[in-house]
């Protein structure tokens, strides 16, 4: 997987640019964990929780 590539400092990435699609959850958490920064559209149907688990 191209996280995995990544991760183990193959490929230099400080940003991430994906479309809508993309931005699940799941990918947006695997970014950050990454310690990445991530810029993506939300689809007007995505719900945001931005308290930091407050």
């Amino acid at each position: 997987m191209i996280f995995d590539v990544v991760k183990n400092k193959l490929i230099p990435v400080k940003t991430v640019l994906m479309d809508s699609w993309y931005a699940t959850q799941r990918l947006m958490g695997l970014i950050d964990n990454l310690g990445k920064i991530y810029y993506c559209p939300l689809k007007s149907n995505r719900l945001v929780d931005d308290t930091g688990g407050v």
